[in-house]
Order: structure tokens, then C-alpha cells, then sequence
């Protein structure tokens, strides 16, 4: 009887994704439909950033113009939507599935790397955190951004224990496709790939570099249309991505200083005000107009970041150094910023521990951490504010929970479970 029991019983984490499913779908659609339009502790007003309106144009005259926002793959996405006679209801819909599959993949992610409780601690939390539900209920892109950022780094995963070129070509596309969406999912991709070729290379292994090249010839196979179309719509500028990378990291000079990092003032009202006052004089000293033209303003600042940058590089060095803390919690006042300064705190915290035993026990902790480093440098060279770090906080979070696991360990509450050797769920 216990050996038929045995065999029949199921395991008890093959329902974790169920729980997890019905707590992030539940959380996101609450979050959506209700807690967000009843709220005032930040702005709801649906399309803060127009990109349901660049959308809007894209259906009714095609693409037309280069802009930073109106050239990503969201928009593209909410234009796909609005053909099929969606609107934004039906994108907002959307976002809350995407939430789902974040959650889900932070779930996969815990359990492949650690074990199934961390997983399930992982998914659970990402469902409920705030950080992440907070860009469900509106416009805005991060939603669908983080959710193809934890899918890379799935991905990434897939590719370190099965390095072919099937999976490389996958991870190529999904990275480039995160890239087209917004442009700091291109240096995750690209270290990645370089530590992986280094691995390959250190084996000798042909097939291995091989695998690691099919992941940048995707990426480039992706990318030549896009730029090409740019090409075409700029009047035969090359425009790589999207124009905007000065403007950012022009704007970081400014948001980055003590009365916006310490939060004495407000930074989406005062640094954005004089930020965009230093860009209307730059474009005046050049004898344009400011917002005309995205792609000349971009040649303008390009101008002035090399001026800054040798003229003034302990600035720059700070403007960098404090980025790296702002990145985790600049939002649009003090209030607003404490919620995502304590828990990243709290996070980081609860990762060391994890990383801690990571190390100890030789888990490729690594394929987490260095996403989260990468990113946290990049964006700090930019405008470090606190919705930027949201891409990579499910990563964070099953870091944290494998130390949350490591604690119950501890404590003997729980034994902890060993390495699972099933394949990705």
C-alpha cells in the first residue's frame, strides 16, 4: 500500500504554478480594474506618455517620424492591438497576462536554479509586489519589458546547461526583440554572450562557439530591417535603435543631484523642468528647435555629452556613482520613493544570504546577478530613476528567496530541497 501510494501521490509542487497563476492574475487584475483607479498615491491618468497615441498614428498614417517612444516595439504592439480592434481595455488585459507569465517564469527560474520552494517564494512574491503591479494598470511598458527581460534570462539559463544553436538562436531573438522594446535589454544579451564565448573557448568547444554566434547573428538578423526603416523615414541618417541616449544621459547630470537624490525635491517636476530648459538652450545654441526633430536633437546632445564628459569628468563620475543607488528608488516624491527604497533594500539584504550559500554549494548564481549588476551600471551611466530597475527585480527576488530559504533552513523549519534536475517548467 505505501509503494502504490507512493507512486500515485503527486508532488506537491507540480500545484505551484497553479497558486502562483491564480495569485498573479488575481493581484494584477484587482490592481487594474480597481485599487489603481481608486488610488491616489500616484498619477493614474491611463497614458501618461502618449503611447497609446503614437500607436493611434501608426494605424491611421503608418510610421512616419523617428521619436524615442514612438519607434518601440510596445507601441508597435498596442498598434497591433488597436488593429485587431482592440483598445485600451484589451491592452491593459494584456499586461495583466504578461504579469502572470513573469511571475510563472520567476517560479521556473527559483526552481531550476535552487529548488522548489525558493521558486514557488519567488513566483508568490513577484505577484504581489507592488513594484511590479504598479505599471500593470496603465500605458506604460515596463509590464511587457520585464516580463521579456526574466524571459531572456530563462532563456540565458536554457543556454548555459544546453549550449546549441537552437537555443541560441531563441535567446537572439527574444533578446532582440526585448532590445527593440526598450534599449537596456541590449547589454544583457551582449555580456552574457561574451562570458558564454569565453566558457566555450576555454572548453575548445567549436560547437559551442558556434551556438554563442548564432545568438549575435539572430540579434543582427533582427535588427537590419529596423534600422534600415529608420534609415529610410530620417532621409538616409543611420539611426542604430532609436534616438534618445544623449537626452538621457544628459538629464542624469540633473536627477542625480543631491536635492533630487535625497528626494528635497521632486524630481518629475523640478529636474525634468530644468532638464528640458538646458535642452531648449542646446538646441537654440545649435540654431534648431528644440523637439522638432528627435533625430537632430540627438545629434546636438551628442555634442554636448563628449563637451561634459571632458570637461567635467568627476561630475560625470558622480552623476554615475550616485545612479547606482538611485536607480533602485528616485520615483516622483519622497513618499513614492520609500516603498521601492525598503524593498530593494530588504531584497538585497535577503540576496547576500542566498548568494552566500549560492557560492558556497557552486550554483551558477551568476546568470542572476550579472543581469542585475549589468543593468544597474548601464542605467546609471543614463537617468537612474526608480522604474528602471523594475526589468530586473524578479530577478532580484528569487535571489531573496532563496535566502528567505536558506534562513527556514536554518531554523529547521523546513528542510530545504536539493537541486531539482527536471527541465525547465
Amino acid at each position: 500500500m505505501d509503494m502504490i501510494a507512493t507512486t500515485n501521490t503527486r508532488p506537491l509542487y507540480a500545484n505551484y504554478p497553479f497558486i502562483i497563476a491564480v495569485v498573479a492574475l488575481a493581484a494584477s487584475l484587482a490592481m487594474a480594474f480597481g485599487i489603481f483607479r481608486l488610488q491616489t498615491f500616484v498619477a493614474n491618468a491611463g497614458d501618461p506618455y502618449q503611447y497609446g497615441e503614437y500607436a493611434r498614428a501608426l494605424v491611421d498614417h503608418g510610421f512616419t517620424k523617428l521619436t524615442r517612444r514612438g519607434a518601440s516595439l510596445y507601441v508597435e504592439a498596442i498598434a497591433v492591438v488597436y488593429r485587431l480592434g482592440g483598445s485600451n481595455f484589451t491592452v491593459v488585459l494584456l499586461q495583466c497576462l504578461l504579469h502572470l507569465g513573469t511571475c510563472l517564469l520567476a517560479f521556473s527560474l527559483g526552481k531550476r536554479l535552487y529548488n522548489a520552494r525558493t521558486g514557488l517564494l519567488a513566483g508568490l512574491i513577484c505577484a504581489l509586489h507592488p513594484m511590479l503591479l504598479r505599471y500593470v494598470a496603465d500605458l506604460h511598458m515596463e509590464t511587457l519589458v520585464t516580463f521579456l527581460c526574466v524571459l531572456m534570462v530563462w532563456l540565458s539559463v536554457r543556454f548555459h546547461e544546453h549550449p546549441t544553436v537552437v537555443n541560441g538562436i531563441l535567446l537572439g531573438a527574444v533578446g532582440m526583440i526585448g532590445t527593440l522594446t526598450k534599449g537596456v535589454i541590449l547589454p544583457l544579451v551582449a555580456v552574457f554572450g561574451i562570458i558564454s564565448l569565453v566558457f566555450a573557448i576555454k572548453r575548445r568547444s567549436v560547437k559551442e562557439v558556434v551556438a554563442v554566434g548564432a545568438i549575435f547573428v539572430t540579434m543582427a538578423l533582427l535588427l537590419a530591417p529596423w534600422t534600415y526603416r529608420n534609415y529610410q523615414v530620417t532621409g538616409g541618417k543611420f539611426v542604430l535603435l532609436t534616438p534618445g541616449f544623449s537626452d538621457s544621459f544628459l538629464r542624469g547630470y540633473i536627477f542625480t543631484r543631491m536635492e533630487f537624490a535625497t528626494l528635497q525635491k521632486p524630481p518629475f517636476t523640478d529636474a525634468e523642468n530644468e532638464s528640458n530648459a538646458w535642452f531648449e538652450q542646446i538646441a537654440r545654441d545649435a540654431g534648431t528647435t528644440w523637439e522638432a526633430d528627435e533625430v537632430v536633437d540627438e545629434e546636438n546632445n551628442k555634442r554636448v555629452v563628449k563637451h561634459m564628459i571632458a570637461t567635467q569628468p568627476l561630475d560625470t563620475a558622480r552623476k554615475i556613482s550616485v545612479g547606482l543607488f538611485t536607480f533602485w528608488y528616485e520615483m516622483t516624491s519622497l513618499p513614492n520613493s520609500l516603498v521601492p527604497a525598503a524593498l530593494a533594500i530588504i531584497g538585497w539584504l535577503l540576496a547576500f544570504i542566498g548568494w552566500r550559500r549560492s557560492h558556497s554549494e557552486g550554483r551558477p548564481a551568476w546568470l542572476l546577478w550579472v543581469p542585475i549588476v549589468v543593468m544597474n551600471v548601464f542605467v546609471a551611466t543614463l537617468i537612474p530613476l526608480g522604474r528602471y530597475s523594475v526589468p530586473i527585480l524578479p530577478l532580484l527576488t528569487i535571489m531573496a528567496a532563496f535566502g528567505v530559504d536558506t534562513l527556514l533552513s536554518r531554523r529547521g523549519t523546513v528542510t530545504s530541497r536539493p537541486r531539482s534536475s527536471e527541465a525547465l517548467a
